[in-house]
C-alpha cells in the first residue's frame, strides 16, 4: 500500500493570541476560565473561497467576525448585546443571513429572537423577523451556485400549519411563492437540482390530527415536473419523528434529477441507513451508507462544482466522515497522517476552488481551525477555539456500552481524570436533557464543557443514553415509552454500578447530576435510590408529571402534550398513579442526600413552579436542599455570569459531598 505524504505545514499567522499556557495541572484552571466563550465557532468558508465567517464572543454574547482570507484582516460585523448570534450562512461571497436568539437551553434548542442578513463589512444589515406582520422562521432550502443575492427557503407565511417555499430576496425581503400548488400541510420540501419542488412530507400539526391517540401519519409525495400533478409515494407513522413502524424519509435528488436519496429502516433495519430510489421505476436501489450503531439519516456533502456526491459525515463513537469521492477519501487521509491525534472535519467552498478549511479537534483539544491550499497542497494554522486550555492537561474520554438489567445494551461516554490511577474514583453521572434526543458524543466541548470541567476536579464522569433516547435505533427509542423514573432511571443506575463492578468507581461516592430530562432523573435518582447517590443536582428539572403534562404555562402546545407527550410519558387521567409515583416533588420522604436545585426565572419549558414544589416538600420535610433561582435565565444558563456562578457552587457542591 503506497503510504501518502505528510502535508507541508505553513508557518501561518495565527489571529488568536498565542501565550504560554499558565496550569499546570487541570484541578489549577478556574471556573471561569473553563466556562470563558470560545473564542471561535462555526467558521466556514464563503461561496468563492475568498472569506472567513466565525461565530467570535463580544460584550458577553456571540457576534458574527468576518477575515479575509488574503490579508487575515478581521472585522466583528455584528454587535448584539441581548442576543447571540447563534448561525449563520453565506448568500453569496458578500452576503450573509444570521439568526440570533436569547439564550440555548440544556437541550441545544434556542430561543430564537431573530433572522437579519448583512454584507461582510457589517452593512447594509437588514431585519427579516416579521413578514407581512408576522414572526416568521425563515430557513434556508437552496443556496446559490452564482453570487445572486436570492436563495430559496422554507417559510410559514401562509398558515402556521404549512411550510411554503419561496425565493427570498436578501436585500430587499422580497419573496416569490414558489408552491402554490401543494398536496397539503407540508412540514418538509425536496428541490431537484434545477430548485423545482419535487418531493413533499406532509405532516399533520398536533391539532390537526383525526385521532389523538394515533401516531403521526407522514405522507410522501412526488411529481415529475412543476407542471404535473402530486402522486403518494408511501406513508409512514412516527413519535417525535421517531419510526413507529418501517420508515423512510426523502433526503435530496442526485444530480440526475431521477436517483432520490433516502433514510430508511426498511426490512427490518432497527437503525435507518441512507438507501438510492430510483423516481422513474419506484424501486429502491442499493444501500448507501449505514453504522450498526447508529442511525444514519442524513450527512450527505455534494459538490455543486463538480456536480456529485461526494461523502457522507456521521457521529458514532466520534464524528467521522466516509468519503465516496477517492480525490477527497486520499486528502483525508493526508490530512489524518499529518493530524493523527485529532479529529479532522474538512470544509471545501461551495462553489469550488483549491482552497479548504479544517477543523482539528479531540475529546482533550478543544481545536483548531486551518486553512489549507489544495493546489500545493500546504496547511496553516488559522486560530485556536480556547487557547487557554492546555490539551495536555484534559481528559481522557471513552466510548463504552454496557447492559442494562433486562439486556438492553447502552452506549455511554466515560470521562477520567488526567493524570488518575483511573481507579476507585468518585463519580458524576451526567444525564442529558430530552429525553428523546442524543446529548453525547466523542467530542464534548460547546457551550459547556462539563465533563472535562468535572473531570478536571477528580471525578470520573459517565454521561449515558438511557432508553428513550434516539439515533441509536427504533428499539432504544421506543423501550422507553412511557418509562420515566422506571427502566429509564434503572439504565442510568444500572452504567453506575457497571464501573463500580470494573473497579473505575467508589460506590461510596457518587452523585447525579443533569439538567430538564436530566434535572428530572437526578432529581428521582435522590428520591427513588437514596442509598445509591451521596448528592444529587437536578437544574431546570421537571419534578411533577402531572404538572408537566397539564400546566398551562408551559410553551409545549396543549394538543402535543394531548397527544404524543402521553404516549412517551403517560395519560394524567389512565396512568395518574404511575405518574405521581414517578414525580419526586410528590414524596421526598426517602430523600438521604444533599440536593443542589437551579432553576431560570423565565424558563417556559419547565415552568419555575416545578423547582418551587420540589424545594417546598424537601424543605417542609427537613432535608438538605440548596435553591437557586436565576433571574432572566430560561431552559438553560447562558448569561456569563450565571454560568460561572452555577459552575462555582456545583464544584463546591461536590467537593463537599464526594471528598
Amino acid at each position: 500500500m503506497t503510504r501518502l505524504p505528510v502535508l507541508a505545514l505553513a508557518a501561518g499567522l495565527t489571529l488568536a493570541a498565542t501565550g504560554a499556557f499558565a496550569q499546570k495541572s487541570a484541578r489549577d484552571i478556574p471556573v471561569e476560565t473553563f466556562f470563558k466563550r470560545a473564542e471561535y465557532t462555526q467558521m466556514s468558508l464563503s461561496p468563492g473561497g475568498g472569506r472567513l465567517a466565525a461565530l467570535a464572543p463580544l460584550a458577553g454574547r456571540n457576534n458574527l467576525v468576518v477575515i479575509d482570507v488574503a490579508t487575515r484582516a478581521r472585522n466583528i460585523i455584528t454587535s448584539f448585546e441581548e442576543f447571540d448570534v447563534v448561525g449563520f450562512f453565506w448568500v453569496n461571497d458578500d452576503r450573509l443571513c444570521l439568526r440570533v436568539a436569547d439564550g440555548q437551553e440544556v437541550t441545544g434548542r434556542f430561543r430564537y429572537r431573530g433572522f437579519y442578513c448583512i454584507d461582510h463589512d457589517g452593512k447594509d444589515i437588514r431585519d427579516f423577523n416579521r413578514m407581512n406582520g408576522k414572526i416568521v422562521f425563515i430557513d434556508p432550502v437552496y443556496l446559490p451556485e452564482d453570487n445572486s443575492v436570492e436563495f430559496i427557503a422554507s417559510i410559514n407565511l401562509r398558515t402556521r400549519y404549512s411550510e411554503d417555499l419561496y425565493r427570498f430576496n436578501s436585500i430587499t425581503g422580497r419573496t416569490t411563492h414558489l408552491t402554490f400548488d401543494s398536496p397539503g400541510e407540508v412540514g418538509r420540501w425536496v428541490l431537484d437540482r434545477k430548485q423545482v419542488p419535487r418531493l413533499a412530507v406532509t405532516s399533520p400539526q398536533f391539532d390537526r390530527r383525526s385521532d389523538p391517540d394515533s401516531f403521526q401519519k407522514n405522507v410522501v409525495w412526488y411529481r415529475e415536473t412543476a407542471a404535473a400533478p402530486w402522486e403518494k409515494l408511501w406513508e409512514y407513522e412516527s413519535l417525535s419523528g421517531q419510526p413507529m413502524g418501517e420508515m423512510t424519509t426523502p433526503i435530496a435528488f442526485d444530480y440526475d434529477n431521477r436517483t432520490l436519496y433516502v433514510a430508511s429502516n426498511r426490512g427490518g433495519r432497527d437503525k435507518m441507513a441512507l438507501f438510492k430510489y430510483d423516481t422513474k421505476t419506484r424501486e429502491f436501489g442499493e444501500l448507501v451508507f449505514g453504522h450498526k450503531m447508529i442511525d444514519v439519516r442524513g450527512g450527505l456533502i455534494f459538490s455543486a462544482a463538480e456536480k456529485k456526491l461526494l461523502g457522507v459525515s456521521y457521529n458514532a463513537e466520534m464524528p467521522s466522515t466516509y468519503w465516496f469521492d477517492p480525490a477527497m477519501d486520499k486528502l483525508q487521509r493526508q490530512i489524518d497522517a499529518t493530524f493523527p491525534k485529532t479529529v479532522n472535519a474538512i470544509g471545501i467552498p461551495r462553489n469550488g476552488g483549491k482552497s479548504a478549511l479544517v477543523y482539528t479537534y479531540s475529546d482533550r483539544d478543544p481545536g483548531m481551525y486551518h486553512l489549507m491550499d489544495r493546489a500545493k497542497p500546504s496547511i496553516e494554522p488559522i486560530a485556536k477555539t480556547r487557547e487557554w486550555l492546555d490539551p495536555s492537561l484534559m481528559a481522557e474520554r471513552r466510548f463504552i456500552t454496557y447492559k442494562a438489567r433486562d439486556g438492553l445494551e447502552i452506549p455511554a461516554w466515560l470521562t477520567i481524570p488526567a493524570g488518575s490511577s483511573g481507579r476507585n474514583l468518585p463519580l458524576i453521572v451526567n444525564v442529558h436533557g430530552g429525553p428523546q434526543s442524543r446529548g453525547y458524543s466523542g467530542v464534548s466541548w460547546g457551550r459547556w464543557p462539563e465533563a472535562q470541567f468535572f473531570a478536571s476536579r477528580g471525578y470520573a464522569v459517565l454521561e449515558p443514553e438511557p432508553r428513550h433516547s434516539t439515533g441509536f435505533g427504533a428499539k432504544h427509542f421506543r423501550s422507553g415509552l412511557r418509562k420515566w423514573g422506571q427502566s429509564m432511571q434503572d439504565d442510568i443506575n444500572d452504567g453506575a454500578l457497571h464501573l463500580v463492578k470494573e473497579g473505575i468507581v467508589d460506590r461510596s461516592r457518587m452523585c447525579i447530576h443533569g439538567g430538564s430530562y436530566g434535572g428530572y432523573a437526578s432529581a428521582m435518582g435522590a428520591v427513588r435510590d437514596p442509598d445509591l447517590w451521596r448528592c444529587a443536582s437536578p437544574f431546570v428539572a421537571v419534578t411533577d408529571l402531572i404538572l408537566l403534562l397539564t400546566a398551562a404555562e408551559s410553551d409545549l402546545p396543549a394538543e402535543y402534550l394531548r397527544t404524543d407527550a402521553r404516549k412517551m410519558i403517560g395519560d394524567p387521567d389512565k396512568d395518574r398513579a404511575m405518574l405521581e409515583k414517578n414525580s419526586p416533588a410528590r414524596d421526598v420522604s426517602k430523600v438521604k442526600a444533599p440536593i443542589l436545585l437551579a432553576m431560570g426565572s423565565d424558563d417556559r419549558r419547565v415552568p419555575i413552579v416545578h423547582g418551587n414544589r420540589f424545594n417546598d416538600a424537601l424543605v417542609a420535610a427537613g432535608k438538605k436542599v440548596e435553591y437557586v433561582v436565576y433571574p432572566g435565565e430560561g431552559h438553560g444558563f447562558n448569561k456569563d455570569a450565571n454560568v460561572i456562578d452555577f459552575y462555582t457552587r456545583l464544584e463546591k457542591f461536590f467537593a463537599e459531598n464526594l471528598k
